[in-house]
């Protein structure tokens, strides 16, 4: 049911005129008209009798008035409860996340949602996918970021975000232009990488092992801002979501071709009891995504 046409056939009948009524609504007459029509062939009622000079109900228009407006009241009751329960919402938001969406994702996603809950703060726990996985499994963290293709089937997992995994370079590097590369190029080249525990490190070992690439590896690190310097510095290049190529200065992602495609997801452990304000995230990015 349209609660707009609800509201329409309402004012109509309160001031037994389409023209007045088109007039508070500050609408066109004519669409003041076409809403109440429709409502009366969704109902398949006549609700307002037309032929005098002032418009009256039908007495099926009475009965359906006098249950319009109560349902309008409980729709105004509903939005004011809920605007109310949002802004009683109190506490923090704590999330585990890894490094590379804490950095180029996840801040435009909590800001939207920070801004919409004055009443909330927000704290972000920095773990490869395994160790959110994993403390999420051991009860120490109540929502973490984690792949679509998690270990444990004892989580329940929102899908966020799908991206293609890309070799990343310096933009000045001689691969810079390239429009794809293959994973056995990559064979003896520096590399700079996350350490194991990390899933697109993982992904990446795993194409390697399967085409029997051999990367020259010259730094293993959890800290990004130092992997993106050394990148750029040339000493080697890594791995990344395309959001990292695209939003990091002085970084050229080249697409990799094969199965690249990484799926990440919000996730809680499945029959746990979680906090108001990490329940209200969930519910928030299942239906803002």
């Amino acid at each position: 049911m349209d609660f707009r046409k609800l509201e329409i056939f309402a004012a109509v009948a309160d001031n037994r005129s389409f023209s007045r009524a088109a007039h508070q609504l500050h609408m066109a007459q004519p669409a003041v008209s076409i809403a109440v029509r429709k409502l009366e062939e969704s109902l398949g009622l006549q609700l307002l009798d037309r032929s005098g000079r002032d418009v009256m109900l039908t007495s099926e228009g009475v009965e359906v008035l006098r249950r319009a407006r109560r349902i309008l009241q409980e729709s105004s009751e509903l939005l004011a409860t809920s605007s109310s329960l949002r802004d009683l919402i109190q506490g923090e938001l704590n999330i585990a996340c890894p490094s590379m969406l804490a950095t180029y994702y996840l801040p435009d996603l909590l800001s939207a949602f920070l801004n919409e809950h004055s009443g909330l703060s927000a704290a972000v726990t920095q773990a490869g996918t395994e160790r959110v996985e994993a403390l999420l499994l051991e009860d120490r963290v109540e929502i973490g970021v984690t792949h679509r293709e998690q270990q444990s089937n004892e989580l329940d997992l929102i899908p966020l975000v799908q991206e293609k995994m890309v070799l990343c370079v310096a933009s000045n590097h001689p691969w810079a232009g390239r429009k794809t590369v293959t994973i056995e190029e990559l064979q003896d080249q520096p590399m700079v990488l996350y350490e194991s525990g990390y899933f697109i490190r993982s992904k990446l070992d795993a194409l390697c092992l399967e085409t029997g690439t051999t990367l020259n590896l010259r730094l293993q690190t959890n800290f990004l801002p130092l992997l993106m310097r050394m990148v750029k510095q040339g000493v080697g290049m890594t791995v990344g979501l395309q959001m990292l190529a695209q939003q990091e200065p002085g970084i050229a992602g080249i697409p990799i071709l094969g199965d690249t495609s990484v799926d990440m997801a919000l996730a809680k452990r499945k029959g746990r009891a979680i906090s108001r304000a990490n329940q209200a995230f969930l519910d928030w990015v299942a239906i803002t995504l």
